[in-house]
């Protein structure tokens, strides 16, 4: 009975032993994923192409928080070692400080330069520096000040506490960044002379310029667009329109849209169909004013009636009030 007893135990411990095992490696799996029995650290980058974020392996010399926090950030300005990836911090940011609090949330106050960068790249250089900081033991989260002021999205609204979570892995190049924005487009009323405003929430690839986004959905219509009733507002671009190019550059957007584009809607006037797009545009806190192009061409009237030459602002006498809608 004595060693039937022993037996038991013995069993029971190589079972204990046997389940750590397996959490333990289905943890490092889950934690670590880019190599499979690696359970060390990692400094994460971006590829030369700014389409993904890339990682080396990494063994840090510091022991204490604060110091693996210097360590890692020192590592995030060093050029990786594999030519085709590139340094998350680049050259003209400097992180000027950081406080960790008792929470561990760590905030990153760096210098106006960060601002310089917009678009995927902001995004995919976010998500390396929060995913590589986010390794160490006692911190659980980061957020960005630039130049004092807390970072914020599209839409204004300030980005707060990130964590790795925060950003869908893309580093096998399989997926791509998403984000979620508020935007506001013009569709044409039911007159065809007045504008209707559309807010609405769209997930975008960050890889994909916003301001090509907004005017891809007014090419698709209001049909697109769930929960819309279809009398109440009506397409503006002209059927078969192409979108070429879109720039921006000094908050001017430049917009070259297929010949196409020429070839108004019947239903609307000339000014409904251009500041569908300029209202839209302008919108978006990166710009301010638009300037059209027909494949590659100025042209300087639409529809005979306007003057299609110019740069155009934001037209809010052609916006129908909220209140009549």
């Amino acid at each position: 009975s004595m060693k039937k007893t022993i037996n038991t135990c013995k069993l029971q411990f190589i079972f204990f032993v046997a389940l750590i095992l397996t959490v333990t490696s289905f943890c490092s799996a889950c934690g670590k994923k880019k190599s499979e029995n690696y359970v060390g650290y990692y400094v994460f980058s971006i590829d030369t192409t700014e389409t993904k974020v890339a990682y080396e392996k990494y063994t840090p010399t510091s022991k204490t928080v604060t110091k693996l926090i210097d360590e890692f950030l020192k590592k995030l300005q060093t050029d990786p070692d594999d030519i085709s990836m590139k340094r998350a911090i680049p050259d003209d940011v400097v992180v000027d400080n950081y406080v960790l609090n008792d929470l561990g949330e760590l905030s990153l106050y760096m210098n106006s330069s960060y601002g310089n960068y917009t678009g995927a790249s902001e995004i995919l250089r976010r998500a390396a520096i929060v995913k590589t900081l986010c390794q160490i033991d006692g911190v659980n989260g980061v957020q960005f000040y630039v130049a004092g002021q807390p970072i914020a999205d599209s839409d204004m609204h300030a980005i707060g506490i990130m964590t790795a979570d925060t950003f869908i892995d893309n580093t096998d190049g399989e997926k791509s960044y998403k984000q979620k924005a508020m935007v506001t487009v013009y569709f044409a009323d039911s007159t065809g002379t007045f504008l209707q405003e559309v807010p609405i929430e769209i997930t975008y690839d960050a890889a994909i310029p916003l301001e090509q986004l907004v005017v891809e959905q007014l090419m698709k219509g209001p049909g697109a667009i769930e929960g819309i009733k279809k009398d109440t507002v009506f397409a503006t671009i002209p059927e078969g329109t192409h979108l070429n190019k879109i720039t921006v550059k000094e908050k001017t957007c430049y917009i070259d849209f297929s010949q196409e584009f020429l070839n108004k809607r019947k239903n609307i006037t000339a000014d409904v169909a251009i500041y569908s797009v300029v209202n839209t545009l302008v919108e978006l806190s990166t710009i301010n004013k638009v300037q059209f192009s027909i494949d590659g061409e100025q042209v300087l009237t639409y529809n005979d009636s306007v003057n299609f030459g110019e740069s155009f602002e934001r037209n809010l006498d052609i916006v129908k009030d909220s209140m009549e809608q």
